[in-house]
């Protein structure tokens, strides 16, 4: 196996890669975005405030750069798709998402408010990140056209320490949930193959594990890769 084989398998195991609605197209290595769809360009953050608490809001907008991204992901060699996105997209439009963290709801960029239900499963996409419930009750699905797994991404950027909590769940009453060891937004250093490369923190996750509760984080590397990792592969810078 040559060098570069070998780190792209090291890579595969060590940093959980992210599909669908959890790759966002790439805005930048240390921007924060908010998820609009599985296949969608993804605005940018250029403002946000009360982050965790119960006026937490964030306001992003497509740029070009995103748009650039985004052809290069998606639709690698094709010179007309930017021309194209930069076309059909309104670069003037501000997305907005609010949400009210010890209360569990969050009012995604659709404008409609949820209410948090808990965590989805491991027998599908998104297991271990929050579930949600829209104004009828209903419960949005995780599948790419329902749209539960944005408003998740949506919840991680605005309430980062209590984004892998469920509503009052069975699985952690009674346990201490482990102290987050880097903060939203904090530069680090995190293992990519056998190095170690620039990132910055965009995400706390809580869950459990076989050993019981415990928190990874959402990392965008200066690479351009983006992954969920635990503390044991990132160090501080």
């Amino acid at each position: 196996m040559n060098a570069g084989a070998g780190k792209r398998t090291s890579l595969a195991v060590a940093l959980a890669l992210i599909g669908g609605l959890e790759i966002a197209a790439a805005a930048g290595a240390a921007s924060e975005w908010l998820a609009v769809c599985g296949k969608c360009i993804s605005p940018t953050i250029f403002a946000k405030s009360g982050v965790g608490t119960a006026n937490a809001r964030a306001e992003a907008r497509i740029t070009r750069a995103e748009i650039e991204d985004w052809c290069a992901n998606w639709q690698p060699g094709d010179g007309n798709c930017v021309p194209q996105q930069l076309k059909s997209s309104d670069l003037d439009k501000v997305y907005r998402a609010s949400a009210d963290c010890p209360g569990g709801r969050i009012t995604p960029i659709d404008g409609k408010t949820y209410q948090l239900a808990g965590k989805w499963d491991n027998s599908d996409i998104g297991g271990g990140r929050s579930k949600w419930r829209d104004g009828s009750g209903r419960i949005v699905g995780r599948d790419n056209a329902s749209g539960g797994l944005a408003i998740s991404q949506q919840w991680e950027i605005l309430c980062p320490n209590t984004a892998g909590r469920t509503a009052k769940s069975a699985a952690t009453a009674g346990k201490r949930l482990p102290a987050a060891e880097y903060a939203v937004g904090q530069v680090v250093l995190a293992r990519y193959g056998r190095d170690w490369v620039r990132a910055r923190i965009t995400g706390i996750r809580h869950s459990n594990g076989p050993a019981g509760p415990q928190v990874s984080y959402d990392v965008s590397l200066d690479n351009g890769q983006r992954g969920i990792v635990p503390a044991s592969m990132l160090r501080a810078k």
